[in-house]
């Protein structure tokens, strides 16, 4: 439904890449509601780390170092800290608030003594960070202006037998839906609207980023970067009625989120139908519809050096 920054994921993007109109103070306000998101969408996360362990040729024996970029509260790093039980697992972000809580949950989840944060972010934020086995980036490469750039500092990290896993809004396909049908029917055409708008949005946004430069598929990015791609798929969970409370918040949260960013850009009539759907008090609400539902897809990316690279 929307090109929304945050999409799915917690963990899921460089918290403050392209972001000049957030600062700290809405990083730390964002921090409960990014951790929960990424609880409701882990099988995302899950499907990754089990993905890696098929790709991963053993001879290049265990992974024993991993960075997540645009980590934000944790959710994956914890995931393939625990996964990966030989690994250092650094977190990197560039919201203090998000490293706060991702050490918090490392430390609950009992981690944290192979966890650690850094306030970073790509492209040249990362140079410094020393080799890694694999580089986990979700939703954070569309936050970068020069993607290339990006994806070429990430390869640079990379120790031999290393890879670099990409999570990105699939082509083509809305990232993430919670508009239930009985909306739809109410309000006819407003799913289609809500799309345009987050694309004109979107574009605004990429267009507004420092050294911005016109994106493209994923695979010509990486090749460009000197990199290549060892698997490609898109991953999709849907969460039918009746949700969950903590999904139920996912759902609200991500409208309310997308009437804010479309100032401007939507017309008033469908931002107040947003408002409404929000209001937890309107018995019509998005939380007093038996037919809420939330469906969600990334396109997840593998990518090597290629053989010989060094």
């Amino acid at each position: 439904m929307t090109h929304d920054p945050e999409a799915h994921s917690d963990q899921s993007h460089a918290h403050g890449h392209g972001h000049a109109h957030l600062d700290e103070a809405d990083w730390a306000a964002m921090a409960e509601v990014m951790e929960a998101r990424g609880e409701v969408f882990s099988g995302f996360v899950t499907h990754a780390i089990a993905w890696v362990g098929e790709l991963r040729n053993p001879g290049h024996g265990p992974i024993g170092r991993i960075l997540d970029v645009g980590s934000g509260p944790g959710v994956a790093a914890c995931a393939f800290a625990a996964a990966f039980p030989a690994a250092e697992v650094v977190a990197a972000d560039s919201s203090p608030a998000m490293l706060e809580r991702a050490t918090a949950r490392a430390q609950r989840l009992g981690v944290s003594d192979r966890f650690r944060t850094v306030i970073a972010e790509l492209p040249d934020g990362v140079d410094g960070l020393g080799d890694v086995d694999l580089v986990w980036a979700s939703m954070a490469l569309h936050h970068v202006g020069d993607e290339v750039s990006a994806l070429r500092a990430m390869g640079r990290l990379l120790r031999p037998g290393g890879m670099i896993i990409v999570a990105e809004f699939p082509e083509n396909e809305s990232p993430m839906t919670t508009l239930p049908p009985s909306v739809e029917a109410e309000v006819p055409g407003l799913g289609q609207r809500l799309a345009d708008a987050s694309s004109a949005w979107f574009a605004s946004m990429r267009s507004g980023l420092a050294g911005s430069t016109p994106s493209r598929a994923l695979g010509e990015m990486v090749g460009d970067a000197g990199l290549e791609v060892v698997g490609s798929r898109v991953e999709r969970i849907r969460l039918d009625a009746p949700l969950s409370t903590a999904a139920q918040r996912v759902a609200v949260e991500n409208l309310m989120r997308v009437g804010k960013q479309m100032v401007g850009i939507l017309e008033p009539a469908d931002r107040l139908v947003l408002e409404r759907l929000c209001d937890p008090a309107n018995e019509r609400g998005l939380l007093g519809r038996s037919d809420l539902f939330i469906e969600a897809a990334e396109l997840v990316v593998a990518i090597q050096k290629p053989t010989g690279g060094k």
